[in-house]
């Protein structure tokens, strides 16, 4: 272990990318840090100290070396004091291909879940554990991190005027009947949460299904006031833009523990829907997610609060579009018959939403069923 502060760190094949972006009342801030085989001390594969030259508050990963081999990571506040090892969960493959369908140099390394650590954090280690007798690789390991300051104005005040973001040109849907239901739920917009706008126009959609999901984000589920839940969704674009490659958050919505709806890959013309990156397949389909990680190792479990705004989100989708919450239907993109109300792991191999989240998908769907139909007798 280090015990002296670095000052500026001289390493083979660091990167260093500073991306700041101002929004209607927060600035983002994200530095890329990527650590080659010469970074990274082989005893452990532990890398040495490294200074971003911001705060930070969350941090995407993605790393490359033998098959299961996993990360972890440490913050500290001043380079002497360190907190604990984090390990990141595995969250996949980092897709070959950007959303705009540009080759991506990461491709195929395994991508961990955002990790949220201290608000003070200002400096950070990571290290590689494989496993016991694992054969050696010819590529040498490397480390990506993307370290993410949210931001922390109160972005309800200053948002007013903002824009929404474009949309690319679309021939006309054919609108479904819409059946009576729950009212509209309070959806605070991107303005209002500080959203940065999309690397380039939206395509639409028509959903016909609603996917659930859970966000996977480790440390600190416990946001304690609207604004840190926004600052968390700031994180979750910038990890979902800078480290994952795509065009925006990949989701519609996302609820928060309190309950509070935020307004994701969506904007405010409702006779269509905004196509998400929520499922691999995503045309014809809408996502929502709960933030929280509902499933081993972390196990998080939806509030109360989180589960009715949820209900109340999904009903109102699918009172505008007829969707019918407790049927199944031909999700096309996907190429088979699916719950219109599903959860992520029905149409992929991911353990999304979570077990805590997936055991009560029949619940949300017949909660869901009975905010619709109650209207209709």
């Amino acid at each position: 272990m280090r015990h002296d502060r670095p000052s500026s760190p001289a390493l083979v094949g660091f990167v260093l990318g500073l991306l700041a972006t101002s929004t209607a009342a927060a600035e983002v801030r994200s530095v890329s840090l990527v650590l080659e085989s010469a970074d990274v001390a082989e005893a452990g594969l532990t890398s040495t100290v490294l200074d971003p030259h911001l705060t930070f508050s969350a941090i995407g990963s993605h790393w490359r070396d033998v098959p299961g081999a996993r990360l972890e990571l440490s913050v500290s506040a001043d380079g002497i004091r360190w907190g604990r090892w984090i390990a990141v969960p595995p969250d996949g493959e980092v897709e070959p291909t950007r959303e705009d369908g540009e080759p991506n140099p990461f491709g195929g390394e395994t991508l961990g879940a955002l990790v949220f650590v201290d608000p003070a954090s200002r400096y950070l280690r990571g290290r590689l554990l494989r496993p016991a007798g694992a054969p050696g690789t010819d590529e040498p390991p490397r480390i990506s991190l993307h370290v993410i300051d949210p931001g922390s104005a109160d972005s309800r005040s200053a948002a007013r005027g903002a824009t929404l973001p474009r949309r690319a040109a679309a021939p006309p849907p054919e609108i479904p009947d819409a059946v009576p239901g729950a009212a509209r739920p309070r959806i605070f917009g991107r303005a209002e949460w500080g959203a940065r706008p999309p690397r380039t126009a939206y395509t639409t959609t028509l959903a016909g299904h609603v996917g659930i999901h859970h966000t996977a984000t480790v440390e600190d589920f416990a946001a304690n006031a609207w604004e840190e839940c926004a600052a968390r969704v700031r994180a979750i674009q910038t990890y979902h833009i800078d480290t994952q490659g795509w065009n925006d958050i990949g989701y519609a919505y996302v609820v928060c523990r309190h309950g509070d709806v935020f307004q994701a890959r969506e904007d405010d013309d409702d006779s269509t829907d905004v196509q998400g990156a929520h499922d691999g397949f995503n045309r014809g389909s809408t996502g929502i997610s709960a933030f929280g990680y509902f499933h081993p190792p972390v196990n998080h479990q939806p509030s109360q609060a989180q589960l009715a705004a949820l209900v109340h989100l999904t009903s109102w989708i699918a009172s505008r579009r007829g969707i019918d919450p407790l049927g199944k239907s031909l999700y096309a993109a996907f190429g088979a018959p699916v719950d219109n109300v599903y959860g992520h792991r029905d149409v992929g191999a991911t353990a999304c939403p979570g077990d805590g989240l997936y055991a009560l998908m029949e619940a949300i769907r017949n909660a869901v069923g009975d905010q619709v139909l109650r209207q209709l007798y």
